[in-house]
């Protein structure tokens, strides 16, 4: 008999549940539909801001490879002026007169310009484009630039281009030493790209930079082993292609300017390193999924307390 009222308690009830009001059905199903697009509008809101995250990020490297060319060409104008400057000064004139050559007065006047010019390297060539005195890039001694395209068109007037020397990139500028209206030497000046141009540009546009020759750091904006290694990483990506290093940084390497010199520069950005500024945004972007959960577990809510009194009154029947 307990069974049988067992059974008859399980009939009732099932059917308590069954005769939930229809409209409750309905909007439980509606509600668990909203809360459904509410999850994807979410989910699509946050990929929206990484992917502008990502956008600021890829434009922060673009404008500081930008900045880099602008600030390279700057130096090269000015570089190129005072090359011309110094090649009509009477001292280097008179250097290029004398029939002998003097070694050790040839390196103490290049000294001298060097110190007045700040230059990293100052040199004196000859016609044919043989260095035959350098004081800042002992390595160019004795060496023949005559075939480079700097030289070539130094010939016709001063000029300047990227170049790697004494383990530096840097700027070169050659300029003619005319007498007579022929060309009896070359007067050269270069300046290095130090660490302290990357560094300008990394607490302007947040990108960490760094120049290489092969795989020697030439110029770096940071010399922290860890992130130096992240720039190497960086300088084994194909070229000109963005990629990620280390889930930490976006990262880029281009060939630094137009220079014959097997010279890049590798480009580091923290990646969303702008998000704080918008952690309100992303968690008032799962608003909506809160509150229609919520509404949702009410309207379940509010359907089994509708049941109740019906299965309370199937009970008495």
């Amino acid at each position: 008999m307990n069974l049988v009222a067992s059974e008859r308690g399980d009939s009732m009830t099932g059917s308590a549940g069954a005769e939930r009001p229809a409209w409750a059905r309905i909007g439980v199903a509606a509600t668990a539909f909203v809360l459904v697009l509410a999850i994807a509008l979410s989910w699509a809101t946050q990929r929206r801001l990484d992917a502008w995250f990502d956008e600021l990020d890829v434009r922060a490297i673009e404008a500081s490879g930008k900045v880099l060319d602008q600030l390279v060409a700057q130096r090269g104008k000015q570089l190129t002026a005072t090359a011309a400057l110094l090649s009509e000064d009477a001292r280097v004139r008179a250097m290029v007169l004398t029939p002998d050559f003097d070694r050790a007065t040839v390196l103490d006047l290049l000294t001298d310009l060097q110190a007045t010019s700040g230059a990293t390297m100052v040199a004196l060539l000859d016609s044919d484009g043989v260095v035959r005195g350098v004081v800042g890039a002992p390595e160019m001694d004795q060496l023949n630039l005559g075939t480079s395209s700097l030289i070539e068109n130094a010939i016709e007037k001063p000029s300047a281009q990227l170049w790697a020397f004494a383990n530096k990139v840097g700027v070169l500028s050659a300029s003619p030493v005319r007498l007579d209206h022929q060309v009896r030497a070359l007067f050269m000046l270069g300046v290095a790209l130090e660490d302290e141009l990357l560094d300008d540009i990394e607490h302007t546009l947040g990108t960490t930079g760094a120049v290489f020759v092969g795989d020697q750091v030439a110029a770096s904006a940071n010399r922290d082993p860890t992130i130096e290694q992240a720039l190497r990483s960086a300088l084994e990506l194909p070229a000109s292609k963005y990629g990620v290093i280390a889930d930490r940084f976006l990262a880029l390497n281009t060939r630094l300017g137009d220079a014959p010199i097997a010279a890049s520069v590798a480009w580091l950005v923290p990646r969303y390193r702008q998000s704080d500024a918008v952690t309100l945004t992303r968690t008032l972007s799962w608003l909506p999924v809160a509150l229609v959960g919520l509404l949702l577990a009410l309207s379940i809510a509010l359907g089994r307390g509708q049941a109740q009194p019906q299965a309370k009154q199937t009970l008495r029947r």
